[in-house]
């Protein structure tokens, strides 16, 4: 007998969403050192250009410069390494809820799930602030041969035999630089039912680990995610990942 997926949206409890706006604006002060580079920048300009000084242009040369290594400095960290903190207080939140909950299908401790993010297609376009819908863990249980996902909004179970693909996609969001801003899912297309419907849902690595998190890295991960899927869905053609591989989508132990 043909095992059918189950989808189910979850209402979030009296704390809120995870990715509640509120919440994830607190985390645009980390960009306020941006304000460092800008004022060394003006104030290089201003003493190479407005103030009479003895050699000015020497000193707001060297001001200047000293502003532009701090303005490169600061675009490797927002592209690199700024989502570190806010996915760290994601997992934490998400793992509060779950253990909250009695029917959870991933246990917020399950040392074999994966940290994994949902970013829908109508949010590839958006280019700043957090893209994706959900985030939760993720369990690839090849003893069941399905897929068991517990997220802060969605939960859902889905038998191997329903999954119709898992491919990659990347996308860059307007007036970004792919080089910087590329990322890349593996987008899942489930069969529902015997009646030809559909769903579909883009599935990204979180970055949780203190890593240099490039559109490279992005795409190991979704490929050792994509890996993992289709190990579930065809053993023969696909070969499992080591568990020494599978560390960038391990959220670290629960405390």
């Amino acid at each position: 007998m043909r095992r059918e997926p189950i989808i189910r949206r979850i209402t979030p409890d009296q704390t809120g969403r995870v990715l509640d706006p509120r919440r994830v604006r607190r985390f645009y002060l980390l960009m306020l050192p941006v304000l460092a580079p800008l004022l060394t920048l003006a104030a290089g300009a201003v003493i190479i250009w407005g103030l009479d000084l003895p050699d000015g242009e020497l000193i707001g040369g060297i001001v200047f410069a000293v502003g532009f290594l701090l303005l490169i400095a600061y675009c490797v960290f927002e592209t690199c390494y700024l989502s570190h903190y806010p996915s760290r207080c994601y997992l934490h939140w998400l793992r509060e809820r779950i253990d909250r909950r009695p029917d959870a299908v991933v246990k917020a401790d399950d040392p074999d799930a994966f940290y994994v993010q949902i970013i829908p297609r109508e949010n590839w376009t958006i280019s700043m602030g957090e893209n994706a819908s959900d985030m939760g863990l993720l369990r690839v249980d090849p003893a069941r041969r399905e897929l068991r996902y517990e997220g802060d909004l969605e939960r859902w179970v889905v038998p191997a035999e329903s999954i119709v693909s898992f491919r990659l996609h990347s996308f860059t969001p307007p007036n970004a630089l792919a080089a910087m801003s590329q990322f890349w899912v593996v987008d899942l297309l489930v069969d529902l039912d015997d009646d030809g419907d559909r769903w579909e849902t883009p599935l990204a690595a979180q970055p949780v680990h203190f890593e240099k998190w490039s559109p490279a890295k992005r795409k190991r991960g979704a490929e050792l995610l994509r890996r993992c899927i289709a190990n579930l869905v065809d053993p023969q053609r696909w070969r499992p990942a080591d568990d020494e591989e599978l560390w960038p989508l391990r959220p670290p132990a629960a405390r």
